[in-house]
């Protein structure tokens, strides 16, 4: 893991602390620190709580600018959302959410592998998962691996069998690691 640039993380801290201004956590750019990893592989960031640390994966300083932004801020929203609440509130619950939406932000947690740049496509192209769709009502859920047990908890609910189409597709890329 390296810090990166100084001059890259100081405009990171930047941005960073223009939206915990926004958020009402005015301190959030002067207390993480920031660095980059290239070690990760499938994940764009990560917030850890106990280092007060948001990393990102290297090759997102070469990569779009908007996508670099967008996993900046959500990594960001995860440590404004830990200093107001501690760990009382699921890390993409409403309070996560609101915050990437008061900073004009998708509030996503994948991002699709057609979104990436071309150098990060082909490094993924083999990659693929498992999803389980309810044609019901449309839910999925994503795994490395195909289970057979699981069910739709909102048709069975309404008293529906619940089972899942299985079928592999192209993996998306996770914005958390």
């Amino acid at each position: 893991m390296h810090s990166g640039d100084p001059e890259q993380i100081q405009a990171f801290r930047d941005s960073v602390g223009r939206w915990g201004e926004l958020w009402g956590v005015p301190r959030l750019g002067g207390e993480l620190a920031i660095r980059t990893s290239s070690r990760f592989r499938r994940s764009l960031g990560s917030y850890r709580s106990g280092r007060a640390e948001i990393t990102l994966a290297a090759w997102l300083i070469e990569g779009p600018s908007d996508l670099l932004e967008e996993v900046l801020c959500h990594e960001a929203a995860h440590a404004a959302v830990h200093f107001i609440y501690k760990k009382r509130v699921r890390p993409h619950g409403p309070e996560w959410r609101g915050f990437m939406a008061q900073a004009d932000m998708p509030a996503r947690v994948r991002i699709p592998v057609a979104e990436l740049p071309e150098f990060r496509r082909s490094a993924l192209a083999k990659t693929r998962v498992w999803e389980h769709r309810c044609p019901v009502c449309q839910a999925t859920r994503l795994a490395r691996t195909r289970v057979t047990r699981w069910r739709c908890s909102r048709c069975r609910d309404e008293g529906l069998s619940g089972e899942l189409v299985i079928e592999r597709v192209p993996s998306p890329i996770a914005v958390d690691g």
